[in-house]
């Protein structure tokens, strides 16, 4: 009998055991239902909306819209995949080489209001074959975030001027396959009016309502009726915010979701101090901006001259070689310029600058300088030079030299995804082929199944101080070396 007991005792212990895992993973796994956002925050501004329904149903929109079945994955990552695959891009090689990258499905991480990872998950489609002959990821950072947990409007918009980001579209009549997005400037008046400034100055009259949660604005552009309803995703101190909106074509009712940054523009203009020294931008790039009217990209990277102009704007210039491509300084009179980059401050709280930026570029060699749109960037600014970030930055793809007594070695960085998506730390040297890592500050390269590790001593804009020493082995028994940058700065400042 007590035999009996005790076994029904365990049994049920076990049951009310199952029972409360049950009911805690339930509790953490609740399906999600309603409407929600994927807002990227790695740089690209890329914006989902995802309406899920019953039975794990989920509609996907953005510049599309479909429905996909969505489940749980480890780690609360939820997988939506799409009920049909939305192309993104079209690259034709050749008259029956025409290749269409297709978006398969999303995954990211089902906790709201907290950056997490994300991946896109993506196929290649041959056009004239009719066949898949390729899959591929795209990862990022970004922000889920529900619908009603989206902010009530408290910005006082009425007589002031706003840059706001991807509402515009930059086309070129005699480039059709061209197309951007671009950020315009909005003045609000009284009674619901006021006018966009557009990426090629031209001008439209605007309407706008305030509803609710909701921003919207209707305008005429090209002759198409636009609305844009804008809800706020967070507020940035009193200069301004990120939002999430539906812009609407209402002539061809072609809709798009988009988010950005809204700058409520104030009376300044960058000067000189606050141009000299380092910018870093979200994505960890960034340009060091030097007295003696140098910049060098991403510490390692192309060097080009600048300048500001009678508006205020920083401006640089990139110089082309027909023979040695980007140059600092032209050796005879074959150059021309490729590339005008402009810089316009907006507003300013403490070290961090939201400017507006936008380039002209060639379409094809010498050929005519093309506006490619209009974004708003937020720049970390710090007087002081430095080697900050490196470690994710400057080697996206980078030559330099090992320089050691008397002795030049060719070093090439690059990071690249692999077919997985995965992105891969590549380095080739005199010595073969390997790969690269960020071990507690130094860089680690192993070729060859021989690993060294390079700490930095000292920077400099013509390149970086190093001790290179062994696994086991320190700073005081290495080997004292240079990576000389091949930016054709110089030193800085410059030696007599």
């Amino acid at each position: 009998m007590k035999i009996r007991i005790i076994t029904s005792l365990f049994m049920l212990s076990l049951l009310m055991l199952a029972t409360a895992s049950m009911q805690t993973y339930a509790a953490k796994n609740t399906s999600p239902i309603g409407n929600y956002f994927i807002i990227d925050s790695s740089g690209t501004d890329q914006t989902y909306k995802l309406s899920f329904k019953p039975n794990n149903q989920v509609i996907v929109s953005g510049d599309f819209k479909v429905s996909a079945q969505w489940q749980w994955q480890p780690q609360q990552q939820i997988m939506a995949q799409l009920a049909q695959p939305q192309s993104q891009f079209e690259i034709q090689l050749s008259e029956n080489e025409t290749y269409i990258h297709q978006l398969t499905g999303l995954s990211f991480n089902s906790k709201t209001q907290q950056q997490s990872p994300y991946t896109q998950h993506l196929q290649v489609w041959h056009k004239e074959s009719q066949e898949v002959v390729d899959t591929y990821t795209i990862s990022g950072e970004a922000v889920l975030v529900k619908q009603r947990q989206l902010k009530r409007w408290q910005s006082q918009l009425v007589n002031k001027t706003w840059e706001i980001a991807n509402i515009d579209e930059v086309t070129h009549a005699d480039t059709p396959w061209f197309k951007a997005s671009s950020s315009a400037s909005v003045t609000f008046h009284e009674k619901g009016t006021g006018i966009v400034q557009h990426w090629d100055n031209t001008q439209s009259d605007l309407t706008w309502k305030q509803k609710g949660k909701k921003l919207i604005l209707n305008y005429q552009r090209n002759d198409k009726p636009m609305k844009i309803v804008l809800r706020v995703f967070e507020y940035i101190d009193d200069i301004g915010l990120r939002f999430v909106a539906k812009h609407v074509n209402k002539e061809s009712k072609k809709a798009k979701w988009i988010s950005g940054y809204m700058i409520e523009k104030q009376d300044v203009a960058l000067t000189y101090e606050q141009i000299v020294g380092q910018w870093r931008k979200t994505s960890g790039r960034f340009h060091d901006y030097y007295p003696d009217q140098i910049a060098v990209a991403g510490v390692a990277n192309t060097a080009s001259k600048w300048e500001l102009n009678h508006l205020g704007q920083l401006v640089r210039e990139k110089l082309e070689h027909p023979e040695q491509g980007v140059v600092l300084n032209c050796p005879d009179n074959s150059c021309y310029v490729s590339c005008e980059f402009f810089y316009e401050l907006l507003a300013k709280k403490g070290n961090t600058l939201y400017v507006a930026h936008h380039f002209s570029s060639e379409f094809y060699p010498q050929g005519p300088l093309k506006m490619q749109g209009k974004w708003i960037l937020k720049i970390e600014y710090d007087e002081e030079f430095g080697i900050q970030d490196f470690s994710r930055n400057i080697f996206s793809n980078t030559p330099m030299t090992l320089e050691y007594e008397a002795q030049k070695e060719a070093y090439v960085f690059s990071r690249f995804p692999s077919e997985s998506g995965e992105v891969v730390n590549r380095v080739k040297s005199p010595a073969g082929t390997g790969t690269f890592s960020f071990i507690d500050g130094n860089l680690h390269t192993l070729i060859n199944q021989q690993e060294s590790i390079f700490e930095i001593t000292k920077f400099a804009r013509d390149g970086l101080s190093v001790c290179q020493y062994q696994p086991g082995e320190s700073c005081a028994t290495g080997r004292q070396a240079v990576f000389k940058f091949t930016h054709d700065a110089g030193p800085y400042p410059a030696t007599n």
